[in-house]
Parts: structure tokens; sequence; C-alpha cells
């Protein structure tokens, strides 16, 4: 709204009056006051996890159709994992999902809970809505890319990990994913780029190139993986300390 209010000014400044020559110092704007929300999740950020949640649903209790306190409060039942805290967290994503049913993050969180519950199609479809309503929720489409994997969909798995690969390339765990899935199809050279492609994003991961290293020996190339693992044994180059002229 700051550029709204600067055009105004500006668009009236011909017709008024000049201001006085001694003009009294305009006071200083009073800080933000942080809202009970931001409190409550200020706790989690120093470690308090009761701390918070208590927070959270004491605000719940005091607005119980505001739909982000229910979020949060289910996101950290799901932390916690055990059978009561997600029966609490599902009674959240309940009242939040009648509150703001378009609301992509609670088909997220839905999607976590189904999951925890070993309903791997139903998170499936809750995973789907998230991403429905907001093509961009990288998280929802990396956990549902993973389910279709699970189930043996390489092809629908493929369908999710490509638009990942595009836009977060550097993105490792994706790229690894996305070539594991290629070789379940039978497509070794497209597998092949994908570990290079994170290999090249992260040239001295260990993980990364046990992995390719492990490709290249399914499809029987010992040479190459022997290649990638002399590499896991390289000593790491260090660059050399430049040295000043002496002065002797």
């Amino acid at each position: 709204m700051m550029w709204v209010l600067v055009a105004a000014l500006l668009t009236g400044a011909s017709d008024a009056p000049a201001p006085p020559v001694l003009t009294a110092p305009a006071a200083p704007a009073a800080p933000a006051t942080p809202s009970p929300l931001t409190d409550a999740l200020s706790l989690e950020t120093a470690g308090n996890d009761a701390g918070a949640l208590a927070a959270l649903e004491q605000l719940v209790l005091s607005q119980p159709r505001w739909e982000l306190p229910r979020l949060e409060a289910a996101r950290l039942l799901l932390k916690a994992g055990s059978a009561p805290e997600l029966d609490r967290a599902q009674a959240h994503l309940d009242a939040a999902w009648r509150e703001a049913p378009e609301n992509p993050r609670v088909h997220f969180l839905r999607g976590q809970l189904l999951e925890e519950r070993s309903a791997p199609f139903d998170a499936i479809r809750a995973y789907e809505k998230a991403v429905g309503l907001r093509p961009s929720y990288d998280d929802a489409r990396f956990r549902l890319a993973g389910l279709w994997a699970q189930v043996g969909d390489w092809l629908k798995a493929e369908l999710h990990y490509r638009p990942l690969s595009k836009s977060k390339p550097a993105w490792v765990q994706v790229r690894l994913q996305l070539a594991a899935v290629l070789e379940k199809q039978g497509r070794v050279l497209d597998a092949e780029r994908e570990f290079l492609a994170a290999r090249d994003a992260q040239p001295t991961s260990p993980g990364v190139l046990r992995t390719l290293a492990a490709f290249y020996d399914r499809t029987a190339r010992p040479q190459l993986a022997a290649k990638v693992r002399a590499q896991l044994a390289a000593p790491e180059k260090r660059p050399m300390r430049v040295l000043k002229p002496s002065k002797r």
C-alpha cells in the first residue's frame, strides 16, 4: 500500500499548502506487536515443542475457526508420531479442512498423516489435491512422486520427479530418485544422465558416488564402478598456500 499513498500525495502536491518552516518531528512508528501464532512458533524455534503445542492449542480454543493454528498444531503432533498424537492431529486437520478446504497445506498434512497410518493410496490422493491446488508445492510433489515409486508406478513417479528436477536442478535427492525410477523402466542411458547430473551437483558427496558406483555394478560396467570408487578413496585436494616474497 505504500506506493499507493505516495502516488496520492504526489497527485495532490500542487494544490497542497506549503508546510510551515518549523515542523515538529514525526513520532517514531510503534514496533509491530508479535501475533500469538508467531509467539507460539517461536517456542518451537527455541526447542520447546511442548510449549509451542500448548500455546497453539490454547489459540485454537480461543479462535476455533482459524485454520492456521490447527495446521501448526497438527504438524507438531505429526512430528511426535505416536498413535494418540496422530488422533489429535487428525482432529485438527478435519476441523481445518471444514474451514479451509482449498488450503493446499491441509491436504499436504493429511497426506503425511495417511502415510503414518500406512495408507499410501489415500495419501497419494491427498498429495494430488495439494499439488492440484498449488502446482509449485514442491514438498507435496516430492512425497507424491515417492509414493508412486513405492507402489511401483514408475511412470507416475517420473511424471512428478521431472518438474522437480527442472525447477530445482541442485536438489540431488530428486536426481537420484528420478534416476532410480528411470532404471526401473529399463532406460539405462536416461538413468545414467541423472546419476551423473547428481554427481556434477555434488562431486565429492560419498552418498552420490556410492550410488553411482552401485549403478555401474548393476549395469555390468565394473571398470567405471572402480573409477568412481577411486574418487571416494582419493584425498581431498587443498589449494596451495600462496607464499609471500622473501624480504631477505
